[in-house]
């Protein structure tokens, strides 16, 4: 899976024929990053996975990242009970959190 920029900060591509949008906005002094899915989130430090929890979504969220290319290779810290219940684990790379989602969804 590779994407592609179609503007600075935002990036789509797919996965298992599912289409993921991945943005990439500057917060000073870092970024805000996340990419979501039909399903699923993958997010950066500044979320609080009990929001997601509380919604009842799939979501992961990976520390230490500042590009879009960082947050599918970083370790997942944290996660909802939610993305647990597709198979995703602590620790797990983002990009394979994301595999597990959207195999979960596939005609999404």
């Amino acid at each position: 899976m590779e994407l592609q920029y179609d503007r600075p900060g935002h990036a789509i591509g797919t996965v298992n024929e599912v289409t993921i949008e991945g943005f990439c906005l500057p917060v000073p002094p870092s970024n805000l990053i996340f990419i979501t899915a039909p399903g699923g989130f993958l997010g950066c430090g500044f979320f609080d996975m009990r929001t997601f929890a509380r919604l009842g979504m799939a979501a992961v969220r990976i520390t230490g990242v500042s590009t879009l290319e960082e947050l599918l290779a970083g370790k997942i810290a944290e996660l909802t009970e939610s993305a647990e219940t597709l198979g995703i684990k602590v620790g797990m790379t983002g990009y394979d959190a994301l595999l597990h989602i959207c195999s979960a969804n596939p005609h999404l």
